[in-house]
């Protein structure tokens, strides 16, 4: 039997806050209920980085958005549930968080975006266990684009779509781009596995957007 994919306590804790900050303590019990989870009611897992969450939990948990938001209401929803998931994490390690402030404190734009993402590809790989060999989550980049490349995001795990479907995960990357640079940058998900890709992949214009 295969091991158990695992990820730590800290994220299914900031994941559920992160739902009930968007939808309400009614709306997070609903989606438990519906997914099977009520164990995490009123029962956040403790603020540690322990391995010892089913990473299945987590999926059941945004499969359950879905079934219960529709199609083209989960997709604007999942954005928002990212920007929250990013700002709810920011809070909860804030000294890893000013550790990196520091480090791109003087740098330019660019260099502050690629410190970012080098930093969200080694806690991404950190925070969760894979039957996939080799890093989970890597980064490669162009002139123009960066790339996080992810070859077990729980999103899209089992899913078939015609449209990618990892909008939770791109609404994060929109949230962490303004935050470390203070504009927006486009993020797009370009391939998905639920379409029938290897990886998901996320593309991240180093141009700042018009509005910017």
């Amino acid at each position: 039997m295969a091991e158990e994919k695992k990820t730590d306590n800290f994220m299914m804790r900031c994941w559920l806050q992160t739902v009930e900050n968007t939808i309400g303590p009614n709306g997070l019990k609903s989606v438990l209920n519906f997914a099977h989870l009520e164990r995490y009611i009123d029962n956040f897992p403790p603020d540690n980085d322990l391995l010892e969450i089913p990473v299945k939990d987590a999926r059941d948990l945004f499969l359950s958005l879905y079934d219960l938001f529709g199609k083209k209401g989960s997709r604007t929803l999942s954005l928002r549930v990212g920007r929250e998931f990013a700002r709810v994490g920011i809070e909860g390690r804030s000294g890893l968080v000013k550790a990196l402030l520091i480090a791109a404190r003087l740098a330019p734009e660019r260099t502050k975006m690629h410190l970012l993402l080098n930093k969200l590809v080694e806690t991404g790989n950190e925070w969760f266990t894979s039957t996939v060999s080799g890093p989970i989550i890597e980064l490669k980049e162009d002139d123009d684009y960066f790339y996080l490349i992810h070859k077990d995001r729980f999103e899209s795990d089992g899913v078939t779509s015609e449209e990618p479907v990892c909008g939770v995960y791109t609404g994060m990357i929109r949230y962490l781009m303004r935050w470390i640079t203070g504009h927006d940058h486009e993020v797009k998900e370009v391939e998905c596995r639920a379409t029938g890709r290897s990886a998901d992949i996320f593309r991240i214009a180093k141009a700042r957007t018009r509005e910017s």
